[in-house]
């Protein structure tokens, strides 16, 4: 039998370090993608869930602001009755008149004290039912319609036939507002 010629070296099967580190390498690139991708995609859907729970919670209480601000009788530059007594209807709160029947009257005030929306009825102890948590900001406008003509009227809130109002709250790491406006009917039916 003959032997095949014997060469320097021998020839082994399978990878070099080389080949070992650059498959690692290139796995390592793949995977600091991959979770880099999954780690913002979760990020935007977070924001999104915190910026949706903050929409809703803000339209609720908004609705129900504007539901009670639209059957008062009138916006109060001043309460006058129960625990609301000598309250102001400003930039930051608002005072309303609301009929009960009979021709009585109670009044409700809407206002933001240490990050939380809250109503209080002149019946009510201070500070009144909470609507909202997390709030950073709450804004009233009064606005007065006349003949079509629509005129702010700030600095005399019982003069409004109507109310701006603008509501900011925070939900994890986001922020947002909504606004809504108001038209009082007892004012605007004459």
């Amino acid at each position: 039998m003959i032997s095949p010629p014997r060469t320097g070296r021998l020839r082994r099967s399978g990878a070099t370090l080389v080949e070992m580190m650059s498959a690692l390498l290139i796995l390592a690139i793949i995977t600091a993608v991959s979770f880099s991708l999954y780690w913002s995609g979760n990020l935007a859907h977070r924001r999104a869930r915190f910026y949706s729970q903050a929409q809703t919670d803000i339209r609720h209480s908004l609705r129900q602001m504007t539901r009670v601000i639209r059957s008062a009788n009138s916006v109060l530059s001043q309460g006058t009755m129960g625990t609301l007594a000598g309250i102001a209807s400003n930039s930051n709160q608002i005072v309303v008149r609301l009929p009960q029947g009979a021709g009585t009257f109670i009044e409700c005030r809407y206002y933001v004290s240490n990050g939380i929306l809250y109503q209080q009825r002149s019946t009510d102890a201070a500070p009144g039912q909470a609507l909202l948590t997390g709030v950073t900001g709450l804004t009233f406008g009064y606005v007065r319609t006349l003949g079509g003509v629509r005129t702010a009227v700030d600095g005399a809130p019982s003069a409004a036939t109507e109310v701006q109002i603008e509501v900011h709250a925070c939900r994890g790491s986001v922020t947002t507002g909504l606004t809504g406006y108001v038209a009082l009917r007892t004012k605007l039916a004459g």
